[in-house]
């Protein structure tokens, strides 16, 4: 019974091997001949100058908004001695103004943040598109047919080193779109 089971997984495999060849050898010609080039993500992003800058941009505005969000805050509070000595009646109308206002100033925030995330996005999109023009230019010099944009470390087992167009297309990126100016919130 083992042997008969055997025999039969034997046969199989050796079916599907011929099978196999037969389909292999009657593919058209150059059928598996695509040329297939890699950028590795990671580079390209960390060492993209546009990138770096509006990166710092964003930083920078945020940190702004925050201050203002801050000081606005704090430009509203009483002095403590003063609150100190308005009445009962007075201490809770102060205190809901100042939440009141709080509360306002927190919405004004979040609708800058929010905008000044919007604007990253779309520069962020720009970048890539700008990134993608270059590896199809590449890609056509170099007359590949495939580029995948992926993190070489993590994802790629072996390449050579000529079809890794990451230096070419970072050199580019950062020749054609050096910085990138993003819109600030008012």
């Amino acid at each position: 019974m083992k042997f008969t089971q055997l025999f039969i997984s034997i046969i199989a495999l050796v079916i599907s091997l011929f099978v196999g060849y037969k389909v292999v050898k009657h593919q058209p010609q150059g059928a598996f001949n695509t040329k297939v080039a890699i950028i590795d993500s990671d580079k390209v992003i960390n060492e993209s100058l546009a990138l770096q800058n509006i990166q710092q941009q964003i930083k920078e505005q945020s940190s702004k908004l925050q201050q203002e969000f801050e000081s606005e805050l704090e430009n509203f509070k009483s002095p403590k001695e003063e609150f100190e000595l308005l009445s009962e009646e007075a201490k809770k109308e102060r205190t809901e103004q100042f939440n009141k206002h709080a509360i306002s100033a927190k919405d004004n925030y979040a609708k800058k943040m929010s905008h000044l995330e919007e604007n990253y996005r779309d520069a962020v999109d720009s970048i890539f598109n700008k990134i993608k023009e270059v590896a199809k230019k590449a890609a056509e010099k170099n007359n590949t047919d495939l580029v995948l944009f992926i993190s070489k470390k993590n994802q790629v087992l072996y390449s050579m080193d000529e079809v890794d167009l990451s230096d070419t297309v970072l050199k580019n990126i950062n020749k054609e779109v050096p910085k990138l100016i993003i819109k600030g919130v008012n």
